[in-house]
């Protein structure tokens, strides 16, 4: 999973990108944290799955004209 979420900020043509993991998926998208280290992380643990927010830090495509 992590390197899946890896290629959608690596191309991610929006400034926020959502998903939901298995709880073990969590931690490797905590890892690309490291990768990625222009996008915030929010991961949050539900009861059988994890929701990630990852958000641009500078926003690129959604900036306000």
């Amino acid at each position: 999973m992590g390197l899946e979420v890896g290629w959608y900020l690596r191309f991610a043509k929006t400034d926020r990108v959502e998903a939901q993991v298995s709880l073990k998926g969590a931690a490797q998208v905590r890892h690309q944290e490291h990768i990625f280290p222009d996008w915030a992380f929010e991961i949050e643990e539900l009861e059988d799955h994890a929701r990630a927010v990852m958000t641009r830090k500078q926003p690129v495509y959604d900036k306000e004209t």
